[in-house]
């Protein structure tokens, strides 16, 4: 038997969200080999090369006319989400049909639970794959290194709505320059611009993250144009998504408002807090149902950080711990893959 893991370097645009990437490595861990890289958006459907088995997980999907996948493709569908983006196509008769096929159909977040249960197919909740991270990446040394994966701050628009912030924003960023343009360069950010917002974030941050931590901090952003560029062959990307997650695997904590980063930490149980954005659009918060209470969060509500976590003065000291809550649903993912590889053979 041949194995494939699902690629993303094609569909919207050219940025590439690595996250995606280390949701193939998390099912990569369980593959005797990788044999065949199978787009998900342009690819899927068609692909008619020998029959492989693949494991199925991940966010579906932006051309829906590209499923339901190919014979030639032998599917375990755990970790699935579907997002609003790609219905009502996605589920349409020859959808139905064909994941009644495969049933039980393994469901990463609860809304995607209802939503098959709604179509009488029969769906239970998995959780994600990164939860599984541990299983091969799992380190038994920390070092002293804190990530931050892409936070939030404050948004364009800031100086119409919010002069005086914005002028407070200015005063900070000048009386701290030089340390805003080291978190500048860690991020291959320059210019007046981003200044202005790296000022604004360490400004916010700061009242609740130790400020020697954030500026001394590594800075990671997992979705970019960059990644193409820089690892353009899909062996490229999934060895860019393993260094990613063996950073994570040793750090001393992480501070991310990528849920792709997030649950990977805790698999890997590093801790890690995940910055939630308020009253996002349900596009992005559909994803979370069952998987948010697993990692500790802290609230962006476009000026400042907000919740239980903002009351207090966090660094790697008192930095919280990872949550147990995870182990089951790791565990079970686990041997569903396992069971599906043994089967394959």
């Amino acid at each position: 038997m041949k194995y494939a893991i699902l690629a993303v370097s094609k569909g919207v645009d050219n940025k590439i969200n690595i996250g995606d990437y280390i949701q193939a490595l998390a099912s990569a861990q369980f593959l005797p080999q990788i044999d065949k890289y199978i787009e998900r958006e342009t690819e899927l459907k068609n692909y008619s090369n020998e029959k492989v088995s693949m494991i199925m997980n991940g966010w579906y999907m932006n051309n829906p006319q590209n499923w339901p996948p190919s014979p030639f493709i032998n599917p375990l569908f755990v970790s699935l989400h579907i997002n609003k983006c790609g219905l009502p196509d996605f589920l349409n008769d020859t959808s139905i049909t064909y994941l009644r096929n495969h049933e039980p159909i393994g469901c990463r977040d609860q809304n995607t639970v209802k939503l098959l249960q709604e179509k009488n197919i029969k769906a239970y909740f998995s959780g994600c794959m990164t939860l599984t991270l541990g299983f091969k990446y799992k380190s038994n040394s920390r070092n002293n290194k804190v990530y931050i994966v892409e936070p939030y701050t404050c948004q364009a628009g800031l100086w119409n709505k919010h002069k005086w912030i914005s002028l407070k924003t200015f005063i900070y960023m000048f009386t701290h320059i030089k340390d805003i343009k080291t978190i500048s360069t860690k991020k291959d950010e320059n210019g007046l611009k981003h200044y202005f917002y790296n000022a604004y974030f360490l400004k916010a941050y700061s009242k609740v993250f130790d400020y020697k931590m954030l500026v001394e901090a590594e800075y990671i952003n997992q979705y970019n144009y960059d990644i193409q560029k820089q690892y353009p062959t899909q062996d490229d990307k999934i060895k860019y998504a393993e260094e990613l997650v063996r950073k994570y695997a040793q750090a001393s904590c992480v501070i991310t408002s990528r849920i792709h980063c997030a649950l990977p930490c805790t698999g890997l149980e590093t801790p890690v807090i995940f910055v939630n954005l308020k009253n996002d659009n349900e596009y992005s918060t559909d994803r979370f149902g069952g998987l948010i209470n697993l990692f500790n969060t802290i609230s962006w509500d476009g000026l400042k950080l907000t919740g239980d976590l903002a009351q207090q003065k966090i660094n790697q000291t008192n930095f919280p711990r990872v949550k147990p809550n995870w182990r089951p649903i790791a565990q079970g993912l686990i041997q569903t893959c396992k069971k599906f590889i043994e089967s394959t053979k």
